[in-house]
């Protein structure tokens, strides 16, 4: 085959392989780009769609490998380095992530993208004084920065700095009103009580914080809730050695979940957060996990379950009425409800500062006893520590009774 002819059939399959990624089918993509790449080697262009393509499939690996490629071809193309940070931070290789940010910014300083997920992988990495830095300084660049007036309220709320964090909640609803988040949050600092969080809350702050979740609570904030719940179920006297179907609500990352699949033949899990979700997909202890609002799911769904565990799941719901008489529902004659709660000594229950709700737990007795549970174990229990301090808790393990 002469010169030419290589050429077009090469301009071809690159076409083909544009055609597939434009189209949706990333797989075919990848493997057309990956051909028309070994043929050309030295053509960046073709490496940085490779990368688009396998970071888009969550082929991770390749999409690094891809980009670093188009790089070394394209040094100061600021867009490759961009998307290369995103794969690093993506993988979790944060080090190498904030790197590649940084020489971004030395081509494109001004880059309020570039400068934003710096401050994000910062976040992401724990480094929350050079976080806060980043985002202060993309502030003074990009005063109406959405993203980065979110990103500085929620750490400078989690610090304890409310007031900063007040004031950056109302510029954020300035700029945007329907901002759900920014408003629930700004009620829990400022005293009102919502009976529950929106969704999209919820939803946004785990997908955020998935990649970084178990280490953050097991070793930084020394979480064990999911343990003593286990310890209090195994304590019961007559409680079955195997139990048929678990429902874990609010499952996360499965935390939960790997501490009760021994005790169960079948576990399910629901989550608000599709991140946490499918990092508990990959511990492969679920026969069945499923994305969506706990309350809305065990309406809508058909199967009986015999046990369910909500650990750390009831401070993110006000009002309980609705969970327990909707698990009620769905549990099958004696099933368990196991459940934790963070502690409020006055009220039934409130929102707290930290934008998570407090119960009492004489509430948690007389709203789930209405709607047909009985209460066979209250515990006190350390649930976390807030900067250096315990939170209080309880953990509960209550009966379904024959009716409501």
């Amino acid at each position: 085959m002469d010169t030419e002819q290589k050429h077009i059939d090469v301009q071809a399959l690159y076409a083909k392989a544009l055609a597939c990624h434009q189209a949706g089918k990333t797989a075919e993509a990848i493997e057309l780009y990956a051909r028309v790449a070994a043929l050309f080697p030295d053509v960046a262009g073709i490496h940085y769609n490779l990368g688009l393509a396998c970071f888009e499939a969550g082929r991770l690996a390749e999409a690094v490998n891809a980009y670093r490629r188009a790089a070394e071809l394209c040094p100061e193309d600021a867009d490759i380095l961009y998307n290369l940070g995103l794969a690093y931070k993506k993988s979790g290789r944060f080090n190498e992530a904030l790197d590649t940010y940084q020489q971004g910014l030395a081509l494109v300083p001004d880059d309020e993208e570039m400068r934003y997920n710096l401050g994000c992988c910062y976040k992401d990495a724990g480094e929350i004084a050079r976080a806060i830095s980043v985002y202060e300084e993309l502030l003074v660049l990009a005063p109406g920065h959405a993203s980065t007036l979110n990103n500085l309220a929620y750490l400078r709320h989690r610090q304890g700095h409310y007031r900063q964090a007040e004031g950056l909640y109302q510029r954020l609803l300035e700029l945007r009103p329907d901002h759900a988040a920014a408003r629930y949050m700004l009620d829990a600092l400022t005293g009102s009580t919502a009976a529950k969080p929106p969704p999209e809350y919820v939803r946004e702050l785990f997908d955020q914080y998935s990649e970084t979740f178990e280490h953050h609570l097991v070793q930084e904030l020394n979480y064990t809730t999911h343990l003593k719940l286990r310890q209090a179920f195994d304590g019961l006297p007559d409680r079955k050695p195997r139990y048929e179907h678990a429902l874990d609500l609010g499952c996360g990352t499965g935390l939960a979940g790997a501490t009760f699949r021994p005790v169960c033949k079948k576990l399910s899990g629901v989550d608000l957060s599709g991140n946490m979700v499918d990092r508990a997909r990959r511990k492969k202890i679920y026969d069945r996990l499923h994305v969506g609002e706990i309350n809305e799911y065990l309406r809508s769904s058909k199967q009986r379950y015999d046990l369910f565990v909500a650990a750390d799941v009831l401070t993110y719901l006000g009002d309980l009425k609705s969970l327990f008489a909707a698990a009620w529902d769905r549990g099958s004659n004696e099933a368990l409800f196991c459940c934790s709660t963070e502690t409020t000594a006055t009220q039934d229950w409130t929102l707290r500062p930290t934008g998570r709700y407090a119960h009492h737990p004489r509430y948690i007795k007389k709203t789930a006893g209405r709607r047909g549970w009985h209460l066979l174990h209250c515990s006190s229990a350390d649930i976390r520590k807030e900067r250096d301090n315990w939170i209080k808790g309880n953990v509960f393990l209550l009966k379904k009774t024959s009716s409501t």
